[in-house]
């Protein structure tokens, strides 16, 4: 499908949470749950596409739900300040945040979250980043941002064809290729690639609404089928910027999947990404304990555009 030239918001894709930023590991201590209780072993919860993002309700210290956006690009949970304040929840520390362009470019607070709540999924003792003038409601749809530390212990599966996430104990099996792969060294949940004949390693993306986006330089690098065109701007948390899109002379693989001739995007962020119009043609299975992914794609599901 054509993206109309506008605003495409990558909105807060890419989002660095003080976890990730100047080159920590994936998931800090702090913001992963001190406790995880599923009411049954496979927990079903169900979730809408907003803005071409996937968003869940999220009850926090027994108070909402509250819509969230599930972003597997975040390295940490992110209240909107005006969500904080209206919770009341205590502030424990400042700490700098920012995105891959910016990394520590804005100051704040890092807040404690006793309970929080996902379906019949709830976690126990856990730090979240409170940010003022986030603009989630504006540009989201939604109060927050739930990052990936949540469930740095548990399976998480991705499945916006059925409108829905899965959380459940358990790991991956063994790498074999075709529908798992071992999970990239590096900050988030990053795959291995080929786009065309070159081989890149991808940040996995929900944040994003777009597909397949790659760094400008790509655009003199791949064959494709016509001459990128400027078709909008995308935002980060402290950045806007042009995007350019052009279709590839070729196939993207992801695990065992080819995506032919997808349309890709070109921006300045410095590594690709896999957006969540790719995404939806999945159920995504993520495993941060062993460092596995996996890929099923669901025959219902419309192609990426």
């Amino acid at each position: 499908m054509p993206i109309q030239k506008g605003l495409l918001s990558l909105a807060f894709a890419g989002l660095i949470a003080p976890a990730l930023a100047a080159g920590q590991p994936m998931s800090h201590p702090d913001e992963r749950p001190a406790k995880v209780e599923l009411a049954s072993s496979n927990v079903v919860v169900p979730i809408r596409m907003e803005k071409g993002r996937p968003v869940v309700e999220v009850s926090i210290d027994g108070k909402g739900p509250f819509p969230f956006v599930l972003d597997t690009g975040a390295g940490g949970t992110v209240l909107s300040g005006e969500l904080t304040k209206e919770l009341g929840l205590p502030v424990v520390g400042e700490v700098q945040i920012g995105d891959p362009i910016h990394p520590q470019s804005i100051s704040a607070k890092q807040v404690r979250i006793d309970r929080l709540q996902i379906g019949a999924a709830s976690f126990s003792g856990l730090r979240a980043t409170s940010m003022e003038n986030s603009g989630f409601q504006e540009h989201l749809g939604a109060r927050g941002v739930l990052g990936m530390p949540v469930f740095s212990e548990l399976l998480l599966t991705l499945d916006c064809g059925r409108g829905e996430i899965r959380v459940a104990r358990g790991e991956l099996p063994e790498p074999d290729g075709k529908q798992v792969v071992a999970l990239q060294p590096g900050h988030g949940i990053r795959v291995p690639i080929t786009v065309g004949t070159v081989d890149l390693v991808a940040d996995l993306d929900s944040g994003s609404p777009a597909s397949i986006s790659l760094p400008h330089k790509y655009m003199d690098e791949l064959p494709l089928e016509g001459k990128p065109v400027e078709v909008g701007h995308a935002r980060t948390v402290s950045a806007e910027f042009a995007v350019y899109g052009a279709t590839l002379k070729g196939d993207v693989k992801i695990a065992g999947y080819n995506l032919e001739r997808p349309a890709l995007r070109f921006n300045d962020l410095p590594f690709a990404n896999i957006g969540s119009e790719v995404l939806k043609r999945f159920a995504v299975t993520i495993d941060q304990k062993t460092g596995r992914i996996e890929f099923r794609e669901n025959p219902a599901a419309p192609p990426a555009a």
